[in-house]
């Protein structure tokens, strides 16, 4: 028998979901009409600025939380399915309520891990595992705790992502003489979409290119991982996931 293999099968079907999001981004980014460029010139101040507009609603945020949300819960699944195994194969007897556990701090996760070793439903050598390898609460491994959260507020609110544009390249600007201004220039959009061109003061630009578009996407503000990139961070707490599945079995490997 395979130990642990039905967590390993849904940390497989978690990438799976990731690849898709990375998919569904790409997908978005490619296509030619969710963003538009223009040149906002200032005839007073003889000034233009290369101005940015998103078609965020064009932006799949809803499918895309949809998938966030399978992902988180199939990691924490794996998780759970692997402490049921524990359970089981410690000679305990796992209940509906047997669950991985993974608390705000230490102190406090200190409680279902006595109550498992009263009932006798895991060893001293997997609580000590627990507390001083795995850590999973917010001081010791970030991604197990901020799994938590997030599956738990997915049963409550969608998790949205938030589109961030963080590069352009291939834009293609000229002046009335037909003259490349700015050439092979990477762009970055900041908060404003807005980019004064200083070096076409006293010039009537034209957008011949609007090149293309490098986007990422976010954790929205007041949830774990706030401002963080989605699927860099997916990735890792599902390496965070393996890495805990890993450990339980090179203990139980050594078990008697």
């Amino acid at each position: 028998m395979i130990r642990f293999a039905e967590s390993r099968l849904k940390i497989e079907w978690a990438k799976k979901h990731i690849s898709d999001i990375d998919a569904a981004v790409v997908r978005f980014t490619s296509s030619e009409d969710f963003y538009t460029l223009y040149i906002e010139h200032d005839k007073r101040q003889r000034t233009n600025h290369l101005r940015f507009e998103i078609h965020e609603e064009r932006f799949p945020k809803n499918d895309l939380a949809l998938m966030i949300g399978d992902v988180v819960h199939n990691l924490r699944s794996a998780l759970d399915l692997a402490w049921y195994e524990v359970v089981f194969n410690g000679e305990g007897t796992p209940t509906k309520w047997t669950r991985f556990p993974i608390r705000d701090t230490s102190e406090e996760l200190m409680g279902p891990l006595t109550a498992a070793l009263k009932e006798k439903m895991i060893s001293l050598a997997v609580a000590k595992l627990i507390l001083e390898t795995i850590k999973p609460h917010s001081a010791g491994n970030i991604f197990l705790w901020g799994l938590d959260d997030l599956n738990i507020r997915d049963k409550h609110q969608l998790l949205i992502p938030v589109l961030k544009l963080m590069r352009f390249l291939g834009i293609r600007l000229e002046n009335e003489k037909g003259k490349l201004i700015y050439p092979d220039q990477l762009w970055f959009m900041d908060a404003s979409c807005s980019i004064r061109l200083r070096e076409a003061d006293d010039m009537l630009v034209t957008i011949k290119d609007k090149g293309r578009a490098t986007a990422t996407i976010l954790f929205d503000l007041g949830i774990p991982f706030e401002g963080e990139a989605i699927i860099p961070t997916l990735h890792r707490i599902s390496e965070a996931v393996a890495g805990t599945i890993e450990a339980f079995e090179i203990l139980l490997a050594e078990t008697p």
